[in-house]
């Protein structure tokens, strides 16, 4: 029997593990990141994939740095190292162990390098996105490409959505294809360099909701950070998170003042949400939430007395 060490941290990366136990082989064990605390309590987050390692009895590791590692992964004498969203460097001391390693990357390669593929190709306005298997080396996602399955994005898709889209999709192509892979029977193709593009991982000033940008970017950029982290703007110098928000067809009917608006300004609140002033037109918030408040459907403020949020007030 093949022994595999499979590395991961986010939700879909517990897939592509399911389908290799469902193949029959054998998981030493799985790397993922320390558990974080989150929040004021503080309290303990760990990763999707240690839980699932723990509901089926499989040996975790959390690491600072993978190569803390080497000792026991030269112990164990695995075959194959096979990484979904891992979330850190693995150096080349550690893939010379294997007889391959394959990672299992949330884009059509080389389109968005790095750690925020599925974000970017939501901000992008993609229309299709997928998943590829592509042998490690020591350059991020730079590796030959195996084979590649693609799905379509729909309008109002949010990363929620498409990550569990992905998952699913991640799971057929390991199922269907690792074993030819690892028998040598799929032979990788190197990557197109001259359309290689990167999705770094966000920073906290980058989630920062920009109104001088199209109905469609402000759009794709909230669903893009929906359901985690949240997109978020400033109203009277408070933070506030948007989770979803809608584009206004061409033929809804909606009485708008005469008038200029400026961007992020505020032009009515409706039984559907509140109406907000892009650089080419409007959009339609549904859901928001104040600091220290619960998220809330943005129709609650429709016709509310002393409402903190009033049309001529503007997002900064």
């Amino acid at each position: 029997m093949k022994k595999i060490i499979y590395c991961g941290t986010p939700s879909i990366s517990v897939k592509p593990l399911q389908a290799l136990i469902d193949l029959g082989y054998e998981i030493g064990f799985i790397i993922t990141q320390p558990d974080k605390a989150l929040n004021r309590q503080k309290k303990i987050i760990v990763s999707p994939l240690k839980e699932f390692a723990l509901k089926n009895n499989i040996t975790i590791y959390q690491p600072n740095k993978v190569i803390e590692l080497l000792d026991t992964i030269i112990n164990y004498e695995p075959d194959f190292l096979v990484t979904c969203a891992y979330g850190q460097f693995i150096p080349d001391k550690i893939l010379n162990l294997f007889k391959n390693c394959i990672n299992v990357h949330a884009s059509l390669l080389p389109l968005y390098r790095g750690g925020s593929p599925v974000q970017y190709s939501l901000m992008n306005g993609d229309k299709e996105t997928g998943i590829s298997l592509m042998k490690m080396i020591k350059k991020m996602d730079a590796g030959d490409v195996y084979v590649q399955s693609k799905i379509c994005i729909n309008e109002n898709d949010d990363n929620g959505v498409l990550f569990d889209k992905l998952s699913s999709l991640a799971y057929q192509i390991v199922k269907n294809n690792i074993n030819q892979i690892f028998n040598n029977e799929i032979k990788p193709k190197p990557q197109d360099e001259s359309k290689v593009t990167f999705a770094y991982n966000l920073k906290n000033e980058e989630e920062k909701i920009n109104w001088n940008q199209s109905s469609i970017q402000v759009h794709n950029f909230v669903r893009a950070l929906s359901p985690t982290p949240i997109a978020y703007t400033f109203l009277e110098n408070e933070r506030i998170k948007i989770k979803k928000t809608a584009l206004i067809k061409d033929d809804e009917p909606l009485i708008i003042p005469l008038k200029l608006f400026f961007p992020g300004e505020i032009v009515l609140i409706d039984k559907k949400g509140i109406i907000v002033a892009t650089m080419n037109g409007y959009i339609r918030i549904l859901e928001l939430q104040r600091e220290g408040k619960k998220m809330l459907e943005s129709s609650v403020y429709y016709k509310q007395q002393n409402c903190f949020i009033k049309p001529g007030m503007v997002f900064k």
